[in-house]
């Protein structure tokens, strides 16, 4: 269990003792619990004198007790007023006690303030290394690594991913970014870039490799391109020439033969009616066309997007 020794002196004026009195905090023994304890607390021991240096009458004395993340001035972060005993000019007390501590308080540099009747002691005390570890949360707050704007790949989902990586980091969803949000700050975004079922494919540099003809290097970073099939051509063999073959009957007069009227002449030295067929296409003022009209049917195949193998992983950017 560590210890944190440090001393202050501490004046105040009460109007009711019509006196200056002396706080010196002599151990804010600011030591952490065991870390069972529930709450949290964190044990300040001090002492109060008079202006002549003797002890303040035994007794007991209504204190309050502040935690600031500045050395004088601001708003407190945590407060709590309780009833201790004066022994000797000595009393002690357990913050957290009456009003619980909140263990996010202990991200930074804490400074304790002590009033007593209605001033505040100054000069505010700070709080060492040993409260930053007084509970089990703070003790396994995981200090987030990277730098503002990162982004990461993981398989852990958001909670789990937060709770081993720090909540500076957050799913690259498309949410709203507080006016605080570092990363809003840098950047002016109002919200993150949706990254959800995408892609994530390097910027362009000046003077790069052009492998993205779809963008440069001045376009606008995490903005989304919309999917595309590189144009392309299809080939297939084209129709063949062909005829249509057009039988002709023989003339009506098939059984008496001979060239009547009735006979359908073809000019070419016969008029027996029992002629074999004769192609339309030898016939004078007779013709046929050599292409006939038809279609094609290619079937479709693939799903409804254009994609590569792939892995999905979450995918998470640190905003603070």
């Amino acid at each position: 269990m560590k210890k944190l020794l440090h001393s202050g002196f501490f004046s105040f004026s009460q109007n009711m003792l019509a006196k200056r009195i002396f706080a010196v905090l002599i151990l804010a023994c600011v030591c952490a619990l065991p870390l069972i304890a529930q709450p949290p607390r964190i044990s300040v021991q001090g002492t109060l004198k008079s202006a002549n240096g003797t002890p303040a009458t035994d007794g007991q004395q209504e204190i309050t007790f502040r935690l600031y993340n500045v050395p004088s001035g601001g708003m407190p972060l945590w407060e709590e007023t309780a009833t201790v005993d004066i022994v000797g000019g000595i009393y002690s007390h357990y913050l957290g006690s009456v009003t619980p501590l909140d263990p996010q308080d202990f991200d930074s540099t804490l400074y304790l303030g002590v009033k007593v009747g209605t001033y505040e002691l100054v000069p505010r005390n700070q709080l060492a290394y040993a409260p930053y570890a007084f509970s089990v949360n703070v003790a396994q707050k995981v200090v987030c690594s990277g730098a503002v704007g990162d982004v990461k790949y993981s398989v852990l989902d958001p909670i789990e991913f937060i709770s081993r990586n720090g909540d500076c980091w957050v799913p690259m969803d498309g949410s709203p970014l507080a006016p605080g949000d570092s990363l809003r700050v840098i950047k002016g975004w109002l919200n993150l870039p949706d990254a959800g079922g995408l892609f994530l494919r390097a910027q362009e540099f000046n003077g790069g490799a052009d492998n993205d003809p779809g963008r440069t290097s001045s376009t606008t970073i995490a903005t989304i391109q919309q999917d595309e099939i590189r144009s392309h051509n299809h080939t297939m063999g084209s129709a063949g020439a062909h005829t249509h073959t057009v039988t002709l009957g023989h003339n009506r007069d098939d059984e008496g033969g001979g060239g009547g009227p009735d006979d359908w002449s073809f000019n070419d030295g016969s008029n027996d009616g029992n002629r074999p067929p004769k192609d339309i296409s030898t016939v004078p003022g007779h013709s046929v066309s050599t292409n006939g009209d038809h279609t094609h049917t290619i079937n479709t195949t693939g799903g409804n997007e254009t994609r590569p193998k792939n892995l999905n992983l979450w995918v998470y950017i640190r905003i603070n």
